[in-house]
């Protein structure tokens, strides 16, 4: 196990200043960053903010957060599978209570219906309009 030396932690600008020079020597495009630097600006995002760190060094948010707080942060992130198939049931009539329709005509007839559910609504107020 590889033991810090530091006596005392790096400095958001020195953090920086080695980020940098580390990117410039790196011998490929997509070679991750060394644990030391990752540790390092963990040890600040602690001590600023995520947000105040990733962005100065130019770190993904999600990916420092990730190793600040662990694999939680990707479990949470995990949603359901969606069900491929949703059977609804409606055995039962939609509306099941009575309905009450008041009605006035043209000549100021007027007309209260109390219905069951059943009961064809349109035909009767259609007929009743055209009295």
């Amino acid at each position: 196990m590889e033991e810090n030396t530091q006596t005392s932690p790096l400095t958001l600008e020195e953090l920086k200043n080695q980020i940098e020079d580390y990117r410039k020597s790196k011998s490929y495009n997509r070679q991750p960053i060394p644990k030391h630097l990752w540790q390092a600006a963990e040890y600040l995002a602690r001590k600023h903010s995520i947000a105040i760190v990733s962005k100065e060094l130019g770190l993904r948010y999600s990916s420092l957060k990730e190793r600040i707080y662990g694999s939680l942060v990707s479990k949470n992130k995990i949603k359901e599978k969606s069900p491929s198939f949703v059977e609804l049931k409606y055995n039962q009539p939609l509306m099941q209570e009575a309905i009450t329709v008041d009605i006035e005509n043209k000549k100021g007839a007027r007309m209260r219906i109390c219905l069951g559910s059943d009961t064809d609504i349109a035909s009767l107020i259609k007929t009743f309009l055209s009295l």
